[in-house]
C-alpha cells in the first residue's frame, strides 16, 4: 500500500485523486455492506438493486457517504451494466435494455453569481432540462441476442460503443460479437467471432487492448489482451494470452470465485479472488508466493478464533501487464494480500464473483 503523500491530510489535489477498492458483501440479513480496502459505478457512486418488488433504487456515494433514492429499473433478473461518465448507466437484461440518467449536480448550483439570466436558463430544451434534473430510466432497442448467452463484454475504446459476445451451448447460438452505438441507439453485428476473455473486459490505454480474465477450462486463470475491434471490419481481432496464471497457486488455497478490477489511474489491475484456506494454513502470517512481495493472512478476531475446518479469504493481488521483448503478455509487479471473509457472508454470495469497484 503506498504511503500517504504530503498534502493528502489537508485535502489537497492528491487527496482528491486518491481512490480505494470497495467490495460489496452480503453479510447481514437486511441488505449489503460496502467495505473499503487499500487505496461498471457513477464516478464515486455505487447503485444497489434488490431482486424484490421494491420500487426504489439506492445510490450510495462512497466519498460523500450519502444515499439517494431513485426509481427502480425494469431489468430485475441478472443485468449487465456499463457505466459511462458520471451520469449514465446502460443495463442489459432478459428482454430489456435501458439507459439510466442521473441528475447532474454542479458545485455552483446554489449560487447565482455566474451572471446568467433566468431567460438564458429557460432557453434550454425540455429534454435537456429533464435529463439534467431528474433520475430516469429510458427504454432502448432490445439486443438481438438472448442475454443468457452473453459470454463477454466491454466498452469500446472510443467510449461511445458497447461490445458484447454471445455463444449459447444449450441454444446453439453461433459465436457472434455485437456492437451497440450509444449515439444512434443501434445494434450491429461485428462478425462471427468472440472476445477471448470471460465476463467484463477493460480497455488498457498502455497496451491499447481490451483485457479480461479467462475462466475457460483450457486457459483458466489466465489473462487475455485483445486488440480493440475495428467497427468497420468484421474480422476477428488479434489477441494474446498471458504466460502466467493469476489465480492462487498456494497448495492450501482452493479457488471459489474471482473478479478483475482495472485501476486505471495507477495503470494496474486488482484480482479479487475468493479462496477456501485449509485448516493447516489458516493461521499463517507470512508466506512466499510466486515472487509476490508478501502474503498476509489476518488472524480471526471473532470469538473462538480460527474456524476448525478452515475459512474463506479474499485474496487481493495487484499487478501490471506488459509485453516482453517477444511481445508475450507478462504479469509484473505482483503484490498479494489476504483478508478474512466475514462469517456472516451468505454462502450464495461467496460462490458468486465478488462485486468490487475502484472509486
Amino acid at each position: 500500500m503506498p504511503k500517504r503523500q504530503r498534502g493528502e491530510r489537508d485535502g489537497g489535489s492528491t487527496a482528491e485523486r486518491r481512490r480505494h477498492l470497495y467490495l460489496v458483501v452480503d453479510d447481514w440479513e437486511c441488505g449489503y455492506s460496502i467495505r473499503k480496502f487499500f487505496t461498471s459505478a457513477f464516478g464515486t457512486k455505487i447503485m444497489g438493486l434488490h431482486h424484490n418488488n421494491s420500487c426504489i433504487v439506492q445510490l450510495v456515494d462512497v466519498r460523500a457517504r450519502t444515499v439517494v433514492l431513485g426509481p427502480r429499473t425494469n431489468c430485475p433478473a441478472f443485468p449487465i451494466y456499463f457505466s459511462v461518465g458520471s451520469d449514465k448507466l446502460f443495463a442489459i437484461d432478459a428482454a430489456c435494455f435501458e439507459l439510466c440518467r442521473l441528475p447532474l449536480v454542479h458545485p455552483d448550483a446554489e449560487s447565482d453569481s455566474d451572471g446568467s439570466s433566468p431567460d438564458e436558463s429557460e432557453s434550454e430544451s425540455d429534454s435537456d432540462s429533464d435529463s439534467n434534473d431528474k433520475w430516469s430510466w429510458r427504454q432502448l432497442p432490445e439486443p438481438p441476442f438472448p442475454t443468457t448467452d452473453v459470454s463477454s463484454y466491454a466498452m469500446h475504446s472510443d467510449g461511445q460503443s458497447i461490445l458484447v459476445s454471445v455463444k449459447g451451448e444449450e441454444t446453439e447460438t453461433v459465436a457472434t460479437t455485437f456492437i451497440f452505438d450509444m449515439g444512434k441507439f443501434v445494434w450491429e453485428c461485428l462478425g462471427e467471432w468472440m472476445l477471448p476473455f470471460t465476463g467484463r473486459g477493460h480497455f488498457d490505454r498502455e497496451l491499447k487492448a481490451l483485457v479480461g480474465l479467462s475462466k475457460d477450462p483450457e486457459a483458466f486463470g489466465c489473462l487475455y489482451a485483445c486488440n480493440v475491434p475495428n467497427t468497420g471490419d468484421r474480422h476477428c481481432p488479434a489477441w494474446k494470452c498471458s504466460k502466467e496464471k493469476v489465480f492462487s497457486k498456494h497448495p492450501a488455497d482452493r479457488h471459489v470465485s474471482a473478479s478483475l478490477v482495472y485501476m486505471e489511474n495507477w495503470r494496474k489491475y486488482c484480482l479479487v479472488e475468493c479462496v477456501w484456506v485449509e485448516k493447516e494454513s489458516a493461521c499463517q502470517v507470512k508466506v512466499k508466493e510466486d515472487k509476490a512481495d508478501q502474503v498476509l493472512l489476518e488472524k480471526s478476531e471473532g470469538v473462538g478464533g480460527v474456524p476448525q475446518r478452515g475459512r474463506h479469504m479474499y485474496r487481493l493481488m495487484t499487478f501490471s501487464l506488459k509485453y516482453d521483448k517477444m511481445h508475450d503478455l507478462r504479469v509484473k509487479c505482483r503484490r498479494v494480500r489476504y483478508y478474512e471473509v466475514p462469517n456472516t457472508v451468505s454462502a450464495e454470495s461467496i460462490r458468486m464473483d465478488p462485486v468490487a469497484f475502484w472509486l
